[in-house]
């Protein structure tokens, strides 16, 4: 009877202690009660304002545990009915902080998980349902309906229940296209995928394709990096196949099955599967869960961080017995520096005194030395003068003789030389004088001819008349007339023959005219040669050539700096190629007496432009060019060199030429003979 009273009174203690832990969950969930004061400091909401006092976190959870395991019956306080509720509020809340460094993949895990129906809960493994927040172990939820029904699971099988998965992340790849050749499955290599899929995004390290004793298995392997990053690339890559229906399950699934490809991330069926798939995982990786691979993390942080403390420690000792031997010897240095700055000064006091004794004794020495230097010096360059002056008398003497020498060869060469263009260009002279006259007088004697011939051509036709008459009155028969006749006949037949000869005589006259005026064409061209350099009134001009002056004066007033050349230039060439067009012809034809004569045409577009753009200075540059070539070279349209009187702006004759050159040659000839008097 009493143990069935202890056993009621234990069941209806179990009972409120279920309504109490439901009633004070809903306050620490909703906010109600505050544990966390700030971010290191916790308060026990349940205790009185007496005994109240801030706890750090190991405190507060001290504290929480004491009182939960001391509250065994519903007579306690409320703070022993709390107290386990308290310790599940301060581990929620000091675990949110962890809920930023929670790798993004295991969220990305979770919700592939949800939406392929691996998990049938709406919050992932690692959160509690009711909070969101990350948590080590899993809690009692009370319930309002069934306060009595509570579900507790431990740690360990919590970790049991996680997912795992072949570390480093891996994927497995089916369907690959193979065929049989030899009798041996022979299929492509990883590396053509591999290219493929790190183009997509999805960053795989390689693409192992798996070999059996048959050949070519139609499975790889694809392996991802062994951080987050690789096991976000894993899930995507899986993703990627799921949204394709060629995922796992499709795969599991024989009767969907289509040619493409199926991968998924290799997880415990694929590691503990039978064949190479199996083998290959068992041999390259190992079986981990998310959890197992974090605390993995967190162990070898935690490690790297107690041996950097560590090493820190080590060095921070090392440093402090570095300073204490670093104190030690800057005593020492101080010494030391203090006896060397003591033996510097009494070095330096016997330094000053040598020195200065030595210093006494040089300036005695240099004195002396400067003295001697100073006569020597003075000698020396009197002995370099005469020295130089020698060397000057002779290389004067022999380069004056040298010189001599050959100024004397030069001189006897350039008189003879001299005397052979002289006697060449005086009997080129007198030639040119004597051809000149004998061509006057043939010309005198062929205007004697052609007088004489006009007049026996006038005496014939006289004679041709008289004949006619005769005939016409020898018709009467009249016999002295007939006779006249006769001897008028005979007359005209001997003055035929004359005026015949004369013709012959005439004609070899003509031709030898043409001759000697063929000479002296060729004399005037070896004195335009001769003579284009020449800077006296008589020399040589192209006629038709465009002055540049005038243009140049009229750049200058329209442009300025260097654009000034370039204008007048560019100008200047301009109207020369309108000078040498032969399709472009400004000129008119006027009536002069009897004959015609060609004028500009005043009126002409170009001529009428260039007038009122540039000034008449430039317009009468480009007439005289026009005329000159019109009438020196109206076809060619081209300059001609000519022989030209610059005195009196005209032709020179051949006559003037020679001229110029005979007392060029008196003069030079009378220069060699004071030249050759002064050497000799």
């Amino acid at each position: 009877m009493s143990r069935r009273r202890r056993e009621e009174k234990n069941d209806s203690s179990d009972s409120e202690l279920e309504d109490f832990k439901y009633k004070y969950y809903k306050e620490l969930r909703d906010g109600r009660l505050r544990v966390r004061v700030s971010e290191k400091i916790f308060r026990c909401p349940y205790c009185d304002d007496k005994r109240r006092k801030e706890y750090d976190y190991k405190e507060i959870h001290r504290h929480a545990s004491r009182i939960g395991s001391d509250s065994k019956s519903v007579s306690t306080s409320h703070h022993d009915r709390a107290g386990k509720l308290l310790n599940w509020e301060i581990n929620t809340l000091v675990r949110r902080e962890n809920q930023h460094n929670l790798p993004q993949e295991l969220l990305l895990h979770w919700r592939s998980s949800v939406n392929m129906g691996r998990v049938h809960h709406h919050y992932p493994p690692w959160k509690t349902p009711e909070e969101g927040e990350i948590v080590d172990a899993t809690l009692s939820i009370p319930s309002k309906s069934s306060p009595s029904t509570t579900t507790t699971v431990e740690l360990s099988k919590c970790k049991a229940k996680e997912e795992q998965y072949v570390w480093p992340w891996m994927a497995v790849v089916a369907n690959l296209p193979v065929e049989c050749k030899d009798g041996r499955r022979v299929g492509e290599g990883g590396r053509k995928l591999r290219v493929e899929w790190i183009s997509k995004g999805y960053n795989p390290v390689k693409v192992h394709s798996l070999w059996s004793y048959q050949g070519h298995s139609g499975y790889a392997i694809v392996a991802f990096n062994k951080d987050w990053d690789g096991f976000k690339n894993a899930m995507t890559f899986e993703k990627a196949f799921e949204m394709e229906n060629h995922g796992r399950r499709d795969w599991d699934a024989r009767w969907r099955r289509d040619d493409k490809l199926y991968a998924w991330i290799a997880r415990e069926k694929d590691y503990d599967s039978k064949g190479v798939v199996g083998d290959y995982l068992h041999k390259n990786g190992d079986l981990k869960s998310l959890s197992d691979i974090e605390t993995e993390d967190k162990r070898k942080c935690m490690k790297l961080v107690s041996n950097l403390a560590h090493e820190l420690e080590l060095k921070n000792r090392k440093c402090e017995e570095i300073k204490r031997e670093i104190s030690r010897t800057e005593i020492f240095m101080s010494n030391v520096m203090r006896q060397k700055e003591d033996m510097i000064e009494e070095y330096n006091e016997e330094i000053k005194k040598m020195q200065k004794d030595a210093s006494d004794q040089l300036e005695k020495i240099f004195i002396d030395h400067e003295k001697s230097k100073s006569h020597l010096e003075a000698r020396r360059q009197r002995l370099e003068l005469v020295e130089k002056e020698l060397k000057e008398r002779e290389a004067l003497n022999t380069s004056e003789k040298k010189r001599l020498d050959h100024e004397k060869k030069m001189n006897e060469r350039a008189i003879l030389e001299q005397k052979k263009a002289d006697e060449k260009m005086l009997n080129l002279a007198e030639n040119q004088k004597r051809q000149k006259e004998k061509l006057h007088e043939q010309i005198i004697e062929l205007e004697k001819k052609l007088d004489a011939k006009q007049a026996l051509e006038l005496e014939i036709e006289r004679m041709k008349g008289a004949i006619q008459v005769m005939k016409h009155m020898s018709e009467d028969g009249d016999m002295e007339v007939k006779r006249k006749m006769e001897s008028i006949e005979e007359d005209l037949k001997d003055k035929q023959e004359d005026l015949e000869q004369m013709e012959e005589l005439n004609q070899a006259l003509v031709v030898k005219h043409r001759q000697v005026n063929d000479e002296l064409q060729e004399a005037r061209k070896e004195l335009i040669n001769g003579l284009k350099n020449s800077r006296a009134f008589i020399g040589v001009k192209r006629m038709g050539e465009l002055d540049h002056k005038p243009f140049l004066k009229a750049a200058k007033r329209k442009y300025t700096g260097e654009a000034v050349g370039v204008k007048a230039t560019e100008l200047c060439s301009l109207w020369d190629d309108y000078l040498r067009d032969p399709s472009w012809h400004p000129f008119k034809v006027i009536p002069v007496g009897e004959d015609h004569k060609e004028i500009i045409d005043e009126e002409d577009e170009k001529l009428k432009s260039l007038r009122d753009e540039f000034g008449n200075e430039v317009y009468d540059a480009m007439t005289t060019a026009l005329l000159e070539m019109n009438e020196y070279n109206p076809s060619g349209r081209y300059p001609l060199p000519e022989l030209w009187n610059s005195k009196d702006g005209r032709r020179a004759s051949l006559k003037e030429g020679v001229s110029l050159i005979l007392k060029h040659w008196k003069t030079y000839k009378r220069k060699k003979s004071e030249v050759r008097h002064y050497f000799f």
